[in-house]
């Protein structure tokens, strides 16, 4: 009604009308739900595809523009505050106000996740240094709790109220471990939301069923068997969230095992997921279905076609354009999968002339949001998702990002080590103070957060000094030589030991080559005995035959001469044959030796 009006249109079509709502608003809105929202403004006329105003019945409403006007106002107000954080934090910056705007409606729109803004890490300080801002924070609320409001029309999720088909949601690593509380406080209050909406679906029985494919449990069971090894003294420890969680208070390998044991029966029994039914996704029956085929851009983006693959393996490669009803999901918070996903569907979007197709893969806070939304929380209700919180998903993004940079920094800092850069007490210092850094959104404080981003060499090197100074510091870093040692020496031990394990496998190989080679020319020996037997008997055959076929016409004459001297009574013809006789024998016995035995049997030896 207010593009009608203020735009002064007198007739447009559903496209039209939707590209004018994206240009006023900035909203993409589905030519679908366009065509539905016409049908409720009595001063309009369809014919063939054509809306027509009639002017006389539109009326006047000022109702929007006011508002529209104030929320611009506070919306300005914050921006300015943004741009003015930005510019004391980085004095010589040049700020490129248009995209400070996009980027902090990406933020707010689409999450923490969304981590490829210009100004995303800034916007998240930002957000946490005026959290005691209550005009700041009330503005982000609003625009926060817009956007699920807005996932539930771009999403094109039609009817609310409850799910009509039952969906399959497979979760990523990170998502159970959020669920049983292994990456905080913060993750698990997520996790544990979604959760509630999920058990909200399944009311008026299941309609929502939660599962994990076969590669998310070798990973749950790669991390635990990494988390023995650390316990065991076999591996360093690794500086994140979750295999913190699991190795604190463990002494053992056993405790470890115990540990598991209590996450695998939290997640079956607690919350009533349990591993995929389908063990195999590469029959005959999956292959044309299977993406995995698909060339990669990067070699890390494997895994994440792995599971979106699976997912459309499970979809017999149907496309649909609901969320809701798309049967299967995967539910990960790794931007790749999430970006990939995107990617494929707007590919499969163009080759089908659609105007949208559902996900392959959605992060937690968006099906969250989706099913809220599905299930008739849209306007009107003020028990929004915990993730509206704008303070909250900033906390995530600093956290994540915290976290990356102490990841690559600790990784630099031992190579600078082992060549030499560095030494030992200053690897010490470095790691402790990598260590101090917060890593969980809930250890995130705005009045620290300037220390906690900093991981400039001057910041690592400053803290150096202080580690020397207090005596604290001073055995905490004796502890973290000692600990460096034993693990240098434990590295060496294992290295060694692979080496000669190594050895031990080349020897055996040889010795099991040699063995086969033997045996093998034994094979080939007996073979080439049983091929000459089998060549002697019939050479043996066709010298008889050529011995046995003469004897055959000297027994034939003697017997021609026998006939003819019983019929002409005379002793002539048994002479002549008999002389015949003894001709061809000596022939015979002639040919035999010197030509038929010669001929097969060519050699002394034979």
């Amino acid at each position: 009604h207010y593009v009608i009006y203020a735009e002064k249109i007198f007739s447009f079509s559903a496209v039209e009308m939707k590209n004018r709502l994206y240009n006023t608003f900035g909203f993409e809105i589905p030519e679908a739900v366009v065509k539905t929202a016409t049908r409720s403004l009595s001063y309009l006329n369809k014919e063939h595809g054509i809306y027509t105003v009639k002017q006389d019945e539109l009326t006047v409403d000022t109702t929007l523009e006011e508002a529209r006007k104030e929320e611009t106002e506070k919306n300005f107000v914050v921006i300015k505050a943004l741009e003015q954080f930005i510019t004391e934090k980085q004095p010589n910056t040049s700020i490129n106000e248009e995209q400070l705007t996009r980027d902090l409606v990406a933020f707010l729109v689409e999450g923490s996740l969304k981590s490829t803004g210009q100004y995303f890490n800034l916007i998240s300080e930002f957000i946490v240094k005026k959290e005691n801002d209550a005009k700041v924070q009330e503005c982000l609320k609003k625009i926060r709790e817009g956007s699920i409001l807005y996932i539930g029309i771009t999403y094109n999720i039609n009817e609310t109220g409850s799910f009509k088909k039952p969906l399959t949601l497979y979760l990523d690593t990170e998502i159970l471990f959020s669920l049983v509380g292994y990456n905080g406080e913060i993750y698990k209050t997520l996790a544990q939301d979604f959760f509630l909406q999920v058990r909200a679906a399944n009311l008026n029985g299941e309609k929502i069923r939660l599962t994990y494919f076969p590669e998310v449990e070798k990973e749950i069971e790669d991390y635990f068997k990494t988390a023995s090894s650390i316990v065991e003294g076999r591996t360093q420890a690794v500086n994140k969230p979750a295999m913190t969680a699991i190795v604190n208070g463990c002494a053992t390998e056993a405790d470890v095992k115990v540990r598991k044991a209590d996450f695998y029966h939290a997640i079956n029994y607690a919350y009533g997921i349990h591993n995929d039914e389908k063990e195999n996704y590469y029959t005959e029956d999956d292959k044309p279905f299977n993406l995995e085929s698909m060339e990669y851009t990067d070699p890390k983006d494997q895994e994440s076609w792995r599971f979106i693959s699976h997912i459309n393996i499970l979809r017999k490669g149907r496309v649909y354009s609901d969320n809701t009803e798309a049967e299967y999901l995967f539910i990960t918070n790794t931007y790749n999968t999430i970006k990939i996903s995107r990617e494929y569907a707007d590919k499969l979007k163009e080759q089908k002339s659609m105007e949208y197709i559902c996900d392959y893969a959605v992060n937690l806070d968006r099906i969250t949001n989706i099913i809220w939304y599905k299930l008739g929380n849209g306007f009107g209700k003020k028990e929004y998702p915990n993730n509206v919180s704008a303070i909250l998903s900033a906390r995530i993004a600093l956290a994540s990002c915290i976290s990356h940079n102490v990841e690559r920094v600790y990784a630099e800092t031992k190579e600078q080590f082992r060549s030499g850069t560095l030494t030992e007490q200053q690897l010490a210092a470095r790691i402790i103070t990598l260590r101090k850094k917060p890593t969980l959104p809930e250890e995130i404080e705005g009045d620290l957060i300037d220390d906690s981003m900093d991981f400039s060499p001057e910041y690592l090197s400053r803290f150096e000094e202080e580690v020397k100074e207090k005596e604290a510091l001073v055995e905490e870093k004796d502890r973290v030589i000692r600990d460096i040692t034993e693990q240098s020496r434990a590295e060496i031990k294992e290295k060694d030991e692979i080496i000669a394990e190594r050895d031990r496998t080349i020897e055996t190989e040889r010795e099991e080559k040699l063995a086969m080679a033997a045996e093998l020319d034994a094979y080939h020996k007996k073979d080439e005995q049983a091929k000459k037997r089998k060549l002697f008997v019939k050479k043996v055959a066709l010298f008889s035959l050529s011995i046995l076929w003469k004897i055959l016409v000297i027994t034939g004459i003697a017997i021609v001469a026998v006939l003819i001297e019983n019929k002409v009574d005379s002793n002539i013809p048994l002479y002549v044959g008999a002389v015949i006789d003894v001709g061809c024998v000596i022939y015979t016995v002639w040919s035999a030796v010197q030509k038929d035995f010669k001929k097969h049997f060519r050699s002394q030896e034979e």
